[in-house]
């Protein structure tokens, strides 16, 4: 027996309603509908804004379907990544004003009445949300930079991992692979990021007027402040965490930050000979010059061990896949602001566990599966990284980090503590391999 929703927006049956009607909402019959802007308009306009959502959603589907066939690149939707989550979440926020600048009302509604017209331009756009969207581009700048430095917006550029996934599937399997993960599912999890902007969004919708809560107010309470500030904090992490690795591969490679070759570097490559404790600086120099053009102290032997280990990755595998997970919750915090009510009429959980709660958990999951094979590959090609994977939590410093830490220092012997640590900061014990690309 299902429970009836403290709020109709709440409920999962009406979203799923309006999803499954979208088929046979869609005016498109013909080519020449599809040519038809007019037809194109309308539809944006008067169509349920979901509906409009799986549209655009359904379009860059086959783009990246088609571009994936034609370049024989698997990385079409990485290159949209860092804007995808954006244009979902303006869909929603500014639905109401775009479809007032596609269609404006009628000035006059009959010969006795005026049309009600929008006073400001907070009557077509809800403060919450456009908070949550300038939220939403402060994360996209931060993540195209960073892919903008690596490298992934150059022609060609495809990720590691998919060739990797490729040589181990047969023709047939890569391209069932093709379709229905990275062409549909990996949209779907980018236009599901949004979903808490919809639900936000729904209690404005018509059909909702008669419910007695909840309103979205017309300006920002200090919720809303609170909010934006734990994401711009994470965000500030996460840039750190980035800085970090950039700065680690960079000198893995015998560049400094801008990617000029250190002083100290040989043909360009650091140079990997560790010295003995007793000598600070190789015959050549090398040693010195390197930690010269090396403002966050990392050694020839971390450049050995071939992945990062200092800093913010001291205490988390992946600092940076943690709070991009983290982002996703904040911002889901939204959802509860607006409708968990002071005194709630209901247990509090049912004005919480709503459909929105799939954005965070997707993008968990997403990551979780990601990052698990990524270490798969790094543990076969770094030998020290299997002792990392033992010391260090892979996202959560507490209590993930702090556990370990306390075995090592209470119950570990020291000769396995002295021997994993020198693995993981010090001079790699357990042999190393080639500094490649992590």
């Amino acid at each position: 027996m299902s429970l009836t929703p403290p709020h109709p927006a709440l409920g999962v049956q009406d979203f799923v309603s309006t999803l499954l009607s979208y088929p046979s909402s869609l005016p498109f019959r013909s080519l020449a509908d599809l040519a038809n802007v007019e037809a194109h308009k309308s539809y944006y306009v008067n169509a349920p804004v979901l509906h409009s959502a799986t549209t655009i959603c359904g379009v860059i589907t086959v783009y990246v379907y088609v571009m994936q066939m034609i370049t024989g690149n698997a990385s079409q939707v990485d290159g949209l990544w860092t804007f995808l989550p954006l244009v979902y979440s303006g869909h929603f926020t500014f639905h109401k004003a775009i479809s007032h600048w596609l269609a404006p009302p009628s000035k006059v509604t009959s010969i006795f009445r005026a049309s009600a017209a929008p006073n400001t331009i907070w009557d077509l756009i809800e403060p919450r949300l456009a908070l949550m969207f300038f939220l939403q581009v402060c994360w996209s700048a931060r993540l195209t930079f960073n892919a903008h430095r690596r490298g992934m917006f150059k022609k060609g550029e495809e990720d590691y991992r998919w060739p990797l996934l490729r040589a181990g599937m047969s023709p047939l399997l890569w391209h069932i692979f093709s379709i229905v993960f990275i062409a549909v599912i990996q949209n779907i999890l980018l236009a599901a990021t949004a979903l808490p902007q919809y639900q936000i969004l729904s209690t404005t919708f018509t059909k909702y007027n008669n419910a007695a809560v909840p309103s979205l107010p017309s300006r920002l309470v200090p919720g809303d402040f609170v909010i934006a500030s734990l994401l711009l904090i994470n965000l500030a992490l996460q840039f750190g965490a980035d800085h970090e690795q950039w700065v680690y591969q960079n000198f893995k490679r015998g560049k400094d930050y801008y990617g000029r070759p250190l002083t100290g570097s040989v043909g360009g490559t650091t140079s990997l000979t560790v010295p003995s404790s007793s000598k600070s600086t190789a015959a050549d120099g090398t040693v010195s010059a390197v930690r010269g053009n090396n403002a966050l102290g990392y050694t020839p032997a971390d450049a050995q061990r071939g992945f990062v280990t200092k800093g913010l990755w001291a205490f988390s595998r992946h600092p940076n896949f943690a709070c991009e997970q983290a982002t996703w919750w904040i911002l889901w915090l939204y959802v509860p602001l607006t409708f968990l009510p002071s005194h709630p009429a209901v247990a509090e959980w049912r004005y919480v566990v709503t459909y929105a709660l799939a954005s965070p958990l997707i993008m968990n999951a997403l990551f979780i599966a990601s990052t698990l094979y990524s270490e798969a590959v790094s543990a076969e090609k770094y030998p020290a990284y299997a002792a990392y994977q033992r010391r260090v939590g892979m996202f959560l410093p507490l209590p993930d980090t702090l556990v370990r830490t306390i075995y090592y220092r209470l119950f570990a012997s020291k000769e396995a503590r002295a021997k994993t640590e020198a693995d993981v900061w010090g001079t790699p014990v357990s042999g190393v391999k080639s500094a490649k690309a992590q």
